[in-house]
């Protein structure tokens, strides 16, 4: 693979990421009881919902701020439905870096609650994406978003090679927002032998990502994941490229789907994110016309399952420049990024 393709556009920082510790590794577990239940021949799950941050974003989140600090950075925004921003949050100080987190009005409340623990600055906006360009623009913030930062799809390369040494496997599967962590496996298997079938897994009414799947077919009905999702990615061109090259496809999973999975899931004693159980889903779905040796990636945990939003606000909101200026400069960030 050419070194642009391999970085999604941008060269590897091999140096900085040979610097990092690695990862810590998230259980690999059978489920041939769940496994019979939904179809699946040979099922295994990777429990990124086990880690500290309740989510994979971690292992993005350690790569990016790593990078940030190489770069005599202190300063930086990302929008977010709420994992990436609480993976994000969660070692900033640690990092010495402020935090601006930018996420919807409809983030769910146990979220949120989270996020604030932390002590970044969170600011609900319904133009999170515009007010972060305006971030970035205006005050100099770096951009920590896993679809346009090249740091979270090199992180999630580490995927693959905790899955690799337990293959071979016919087929992975993995919820996408971005595309970045699908990206990252794709890329991962390298040096690896011969990839899996990768398939990244929407939402319904479903996205940019799996679009080409579903062509001429009528919109499914919005489902209880995807709603916060990333609408466009940079990052979808190559992902589907790499896709297509594993021999996998993208998959978008309704409500009733989701309610099959989550039903079979809990009478098997697993509680997992709706975004764990899109991927279960679309599995199932697969398997009906393939077979083998099949890992779902489980990333995000059980409580994610509550998706009320706050009766009362919880964080300052800004819809405009001027507003969000006004919530920056009461926090003491400072024009030009922090340098």
């Amino acid at each position: 693979m050419a070194a642009a393709e391999a970085g999604g556009g941008v060269p590897a920082r091999p140096n900085l990421a040979s610097a990092l510790p690695s990862p810590p590794l998230t259980p690999l577990e059978p489920a041939p009881e769940l496994g019979a239940r939904l179809g699946i021949e040979e099922l295994w799950l990777k429990r990124e919902d086990l880690s500290p941050d309740g989510s994979h974003k971690g292992r993005s989140a350690e790569w990016m701020l790593a990078e940030l600090g190489s770069q005599g950075r202190s300063q930086a925004v990302v929008s977010s439905s709420g994992n990436a921003a609480l993976a994000l949050a969660r070692r900033a100080g640690a990092n010495g870096v402020r935090l601006l987190a930018l996420v919807s009005p409809l983030t769910p409340e146990v979220k949120l609650r989270r996020l604030l623990e932390t002590g970044e600055t969170v600011v609900a906006s319904h133009h999170p994406v515009g007010l972060l360009h305006h971030a970035v623009d205006g005050w100099g913030l770096t951009d920590l978003r896993g679809s346009t930062n090249h740091g979270a799809p090199l992180a999630y390369r580490s995927l693959a090679g905790e899955l690799a040494p337990a293959g071979p496997w016919s087929a992975v599967f993995v919820y996408s927002c971005s595309g970045a962590t699908a990206l990252g496996l794709c890329q991962g298997w390298q040096g690896h032998g011969t990839p899996p079938q990768v398939h990244p897994v929407e939402g319904a009414p479903g996205g940019e990502l799996t679009r080409p799947w579903y062509q001429g077919q009528p919109p499914l009905e919005p489902a209880q994941v995807g709603e916060l999702g990333t609408r466009r990615s940079r990052l979808a061109p190559l992902l589907r490229r790499l896709v297509k090259g594993t021999g996998g496809r993208g998959w978008r999973v309704d409500a009733g789907q989701l309610a099959e999975a989550g039903a079979a899931a809990l009478d098997c004693g697993l509680e997992t994110s709706w975004e764990g159980l899109a991927a279960l889903a679309a599995a199932s779905l697969w398997s009906r016309e393939a077979g083998g040796r099949t890992v779902v990636l489980l990333t995000g945990a059980e409580w994610q399952l509550d998706l009320a939003p706050s009766p009362t606000p919880l964080v300052p909101a800004a819809e405009t420049p001027a507003e969000l200026d006004s919530i920056l400069e009461r926090m003491g960030f400072r024009r030009g990024g922090g340098r």
